[in-house]
């Protein structure tokens, strides 16, 4: 083979190779095309369907909302019935009570005046114990101051007085 048809071959091969590639070259090109307009229809398909899943789930959650309210609004108003007859009971229990303890209060205030009463007869019947106890004590003590003069008069009788 000569350099000629060595050339010649590299040519051929140069024009059948940028060939090829123009053709690949297209080929992908649109492919490219083919797979953009493909993803943009699944785009605004999928678009569509989540706008279409977004009001459906939005008028679903006004429903549950609505639903929500309204048993909520019921709730209120049950424990606000309750409340009441709670109240009316505690207020029947404390008026009850209230009585009751008048009642205690009105015996307990009659106890205390015996009490008091008794205290008073006994401080008196002290105070005349201790002014007793005080009489005899100050008569025993002259008694006993008058022993010892006795006894040291005597002893002083007995005992020699050095001048």
């Amino acid at each position: 083979m000569n350099n000629e048809a060595t050339e010649e071959i590299k040519r051929y091969l140069d024009v059948t190779v940028a060939g090829l590639q123009q053709e690949f070259r297209e080929h992908t090109s649109a492919i490219a095309e083919d797979l953009r307009t493909e993803f943009r229809g699944a785009r605004d398909e999928l678009g569509t369907e989540i706008r279409g899943v977004r009001e459906e789930l939005r008028s679903e959650i006004r429903g549950v909302r609505e639903e929500l309210r309204s048993e909520i609004h019921g709730v209120r108003e049950e424990l606000r019935s309750e409340i009441r007859g709670v109240r009316e009971e505690l207020r029947s229990e404390i008026r009850d009570v209230k009585r009751h303890t008048d009642v205690v209060a009105e015996s307990l205030r009659a106890d205390i005046r015996l009490v008091a009463e008794g205290v008073a007869g006994l401080d008196e019947k002290f105070t005349n114990e201790f002014v007793n106890v005080r009489t005899e004590m100050r008569e025993q003590s002259d008694d006993l101051k008058a022993l010892i003069r006795a006894s040291y008069a005597d002893l002083d009788g007995r005992i020699p007085k050095h001048s």
